[in-house]
């Protein structure tokens, strides 16, 4: 056979590849307490389970570093780490925690993740409790933000008093941008316990349809947006919730009084970056929808609150949102 007719067939077949019609690979796991689907569209399925162990391995090692429940992780050494001691993170935790202290700011408080001692006193991770005001003193005199010093140029953290750091409000985000840097250019999907994001080109469709649950019937959509890209992430109290003697415990707490936050409906927030949409979704939830939405629309974030009056579910966003929607079906 001659060279140009091999040149030819050569031709043929890499045109043939790039035509082939993308395969849909996906895997559910449990992981960071919670169920994840990953999906690719990869041209074969066995690029596809490469891919995605590599995301995998992305959201373990967060959760590793991360995990409250973890003796061993960074987060729990730096919340046993002695009073008045310097702590090193490592490069991504400094970078991670600079977004957290610029977000803190950002909302005058409403994100606050130096709650852990709060959280103990209510026991939102377990049955839930009314604190006695002693109690509640003592939590809400070791907690925030403001009692830790964060040194961004040499990279540690030193805790002024017991304060412990919360993951729930940032962790999720933090794994799933890890994940993405690691996708690369297929396009992709992670849905990580109700927080989700999406990147690379377009999958067939032209993007993927998320739906946006009811805030009271989690599994009655309510919205339905369409996402090329970024991340979506809701706070919602109404499956974690506590009733204690009758009295609701919003499992969001407000680190500004140190007490339940009052809000009962649900805030989904979409951002580029994960880690950034899950920090503004609890504070907005947290600020509640009247001064959350003004917050949001000055700042040109997407933000969508769905709010139960009666047996209905009123729809608020920001203009920035409105882009995102899309009809149902």
């Amino acid at each position: 056979m001659t060279r140009i007719a091999l040149l030819v067939l050569a031709s043929c077949a890499v045109l043939s590849a790039r035509h082939e019609a993308p395969v849909l690979v996906s895997r559910d796991v449990y992981l960071m307490g919670t169920r994840a689907a990953l999906a690719v569209h990869a041209p074969r399925r066995e690029a596809g389970l490469a891919r995605l162990e590599l995301a995998l391995d992305a959201l373990e090692a967060t959760e590793a570093e991360l995990s409250t429940w973890r003796p061993a992780s960074a987060i729990s050494l730096l919340n046993q780490h002695p009073v008045g001691q310097a702590w090193v993170a490592n490069v991504q935790l400094c970078r991670m925690f600079a977004d957290v202290w610029t977000w803190h700011r950002e909302t005058a408080g409403s994100f606050d993740p130096a709650i852990g001692r709060l959280l103990a006193a209510w026991d939102i991770h377990g049955a839930g409790a009314i604190p006695s005001a002693a109690t509640l003193e003592r939590a809400i005199a070791s907690s925030g933000m403001a009692l830790i010093r964060f040194d961004v140029a040499a990279c540690t953290l030193t805790r002024q008093r017991d304060v412990a750091i919360d993951v729930g409000a940032f962790g999720k985000g933090e794994g799933l941008d890890r994940a993405a840097a690691v996708l690369g250019d297929l396009p992709w999907m992670i849905d990580l316990g109700g927080q989700i994001s999406v990147g690379g080109p377009a999958p067939p469709g032209g993007g993927w349809a998320i739906a946006i649950a009811h805030p009271r019937m989690r599994d009655f959509p309510a919205v339905q947006v369409r996402l090329t890209s970024g991340s979506l992430s809701t706070s919602a109290g109404s499956e974690r919730d506590l009733d204690v003697h009758g009295v609701r415990i919003a499992h969001h707490l407000d680190p500004r009084t140190g007490r339940p936050a009052t809000f009962n409906g649900s805030v989904t927030v979409w951002h580029e970056r994960g880690l950034v949409a899950d920090m503004l979704s609890t504070a907005l939830y947290v600020m509640g929808p009247e001064v959350g939405l003004r917050w949001a629309e000055a700042r040109g974030l997407a933000a969508c609150y769905l709010i139960p009056d009666g047996k209905i579910v009123r729809l608020e966003t920001t203009a920035a949102f409105r882009t995102l929607l899309s009809a149902p079906g």
